[in-house]
């Protein structure tokens, strides 16, 4: 793989005591951004010998992966990832006669049902009679507002049927840690009729809840996940996946693998300073 420009799907999958993803993957939906950000910390010391207190040396003291994924949609699975939520159902009923205004309405001003499910057979009374349709609009979420309030004393009440519904509670569940994979198709370059492929593995993210979460804008509304790719105890360092990501690649003949030698670990080959280049006494 050369020049890159990256689309395509990304998943996430429960981890089992493994540390392997969970059957099956689940789709995050639309995904206009999938980041993987790498960092360390470090510890440095200074020699305090030339003058110059020049850094002689550095200690990683941390290593540090951080995903963001940034998704367009909102369905339940996304939402319970995103506020540490649970999702459950709320059962439908017919409601009669709910109170929603204890005097006379005002025109144009909207009022609210407490139904929690897709709104039908709406109707409105005032004082125990019927008031016709012909002087108040109502839509499926229960909202409705008077476009004519003559006569109309109050107390006014409603009647129509609740739908079932789905509902996300909020913090209700420890932070997830998730198995993540983006099958990547890079567009700069073909293979054949294709593109070339990658999978991009991250083991155990855990994701933190998202910051901000936009409900009402002029643009698309989206969700950022943020998370840390933690280092997964059920493997080993030595693994050649390691143990926090590893990235795939499917068309290893369009992959050339580096002719030169890995890094070296070991320690310096340098000498201590001359005694030559000591002061002199």
């Amino acid at each position: 793989m050369s020049l890159a420009s990256l689309q395509g799907p990304a998943f996430w999958a429960n981890r089992d005591a493994n540390g392997e993803p969970v059957a099956p993957f689940k789709w995050f939906g639309n995904a206009p951004a999938f980041e993987l950000g790498l960092s360390t910390e470090v510890l440095t010391h200074k020699e305090s010998y030339s003058g110059l207190r020049a850094t002689d040396a550095r200690i990683t003291t941390e290593l540090n992966a951080n995903v963001t994924i940034t998704v367009d949609d909102f369905k339940e699975t996304n939402l319970e990832l995103a506020t540490y939520g649970e999702g459950s159902g709320i059962a439908g009923a017919g409601v009669v006669d709910e109170a929603v205004l204890s005097g006379a309405p005002e025109v144009n001003t909207l009022y609210a049902v407490k139904s929690l499910g897709r709104v039908s057979g709406f109707s409105l009374k005032d004082n125990g009679v019927a008031i016709s349709t012909a002087v108040y609009t109502w839509d499926a979420s229960g909202v409705f507002q008077f476009n004519d309030v003559s006569g109309l004393t109050g107390p006014i009440t409603a009647s129509y049927t609740n739908a079932a519904s789905r509902q996300v509670g909020v913090f209700k569940t420890a932070a997830p840690e998730i198995y993540t994979r983006l099958y990547g198709k890079n567009t700069a370059t073909s293979v054949g009729s294709d593109f070339e492929r990658m999978i991009v593995d991250i083991f155990k993210n855990r994701l933190d809840p998202a910051e901000t979460i936009g409900l009402i804008s002029d643009e698309f509304n989206q969700l950022t996940l943020n998370g840390s790719a933690l280092t997964d105890p059920t493997r080993a360092q030595s693994d050649a996946e390691g143990q926090f990501a590893r990235f795939i690649y499917l068309d290893p003949g369009s992959a050339v693998p580096s002719a030169s030698v890995s890094p070296s670990v070991s320690p310096s080959a340098s000498v201590s300073p001359s005694s030559s280049a000591s002061p002199s006494t």
